[in-house]
């Protein structure tokens, strides 16, 4: 399969565009999956989508691009609240 990065990136794609999660409850389900990613590859996957999106000229998806960029902004607030160091991920 895909590495852990193209992985994540395709299943937020599909949590957004067809399950129709906002894009912070995205963050938050991939938080709840068995095999949860660190928060911070989730955060910088659902970027890399969003500026995917933000590229499309399309006002939904540019739109959807710009809360998923919200999303990440007040993810990443609430983990260093909750104590999280920006520490590397673990392999």
């Amino acid at each position: 399969m895909h590495n852990k990065q193209e992985w994540l990136e395709e299943k937020i794609t599909e949590r957004l565009l067809t399950d129709r999660l906002s894009p912070y409850a995205t963050l938050q389900s991939l938080m709840t999956d068995p095999d949860a990613p660190d928060p911070m590859e989730a955060v910088f996957a659902l970027t890399t989508v969003a500026a995917d999106l933000s590229g499309w000229q399309e006002a939904g998806l540019y739109d959807l691009s710009n809360r998923c960029f919200a999303a990440a902004t007040l993810f990443i607030c609430e983990l260093w609240s909750d104590g999280y160091r920006l520490d590397p991920p673990r392999e």
